[in-house]
């Protein structure tokens, strides 16, 4: 998929989430395929060192790393992998993975507040982790992650909910509010 899609076009950015287990084996392909980054699951691996290598191999196929955590993973629990210098994007799921249509949970505002007293957003390099909330997002939700510091905002349901694509990202953004 990710190989005919390039086809189509070399302009949009490809961000693949591998929400599996031993996403390392996907790394070249992707890369060849032609995926700009790789976001992997923090709770699929089994320690830290493992996480920072995936990184470091995700960066060694030219694309940018990124982490996802769980509703429930403390941010406490990635605190070195952020101040690594090997990730670009932090994903915070707001709900738990599976099916969307969930309810955004509200500790992720609390997970946004951490980060932004935390060091560990701005890399020793100068370069910012992207902050980028998973889940549950509607006019509402959108509005208290923004204003909480996401950067980027990934709703699925609300936008195919809508009969205009369009009309709903403004509501994400707050253009019509």
């Amino acid at each position: 998929m990710v190989k005919a899609m390039r086809g189509a076009s070399r302009e949009i950015i490809m961000d693949i989430h591998l929400c599996v287990e031993r996403p390392a084996r996907y790394i070249k392909s992707l890369a060849k395929a032609g995926a700009n980054s790789i976001i992997f699951q923090f709770e699929a691996m089994t320690n830290l060192d493992e996480a920072l290598d995936l990184a470091r191999a995700i960066r060694a196929n030219g694309m940018a790393a990124g982490i996802s955590i769980n509703p429930s993973t403390p941010i406490k629990d990635i605190k070195a992998l952020l101040q690594s210098n090997l990730f670009d994007i932090l994903d915070i799921l707001a709900v738990e993975p599976g099916f969307g249509g969930q309810k955004f949970q509200k500790s992720t505002l609390s997970k946004l507040e951490e980060l932004n007293k935390m060091a560990a957003r701005n890399a020793n390099d100068g370069s910012t982790i992207s902050v980028m909330i998973d889940g549950g997002m509607n006019q509402d939700t959108s509005k208290l992650v923004r204003t909480a510091g996401a950067d980027i905002l990934v709703a699925g349901t609300f936008l195919f909910g809508h009969e205009s694509m369009s009309s709903a990202k403004d509501l994400l953004l707050g253009a019509n509010a």
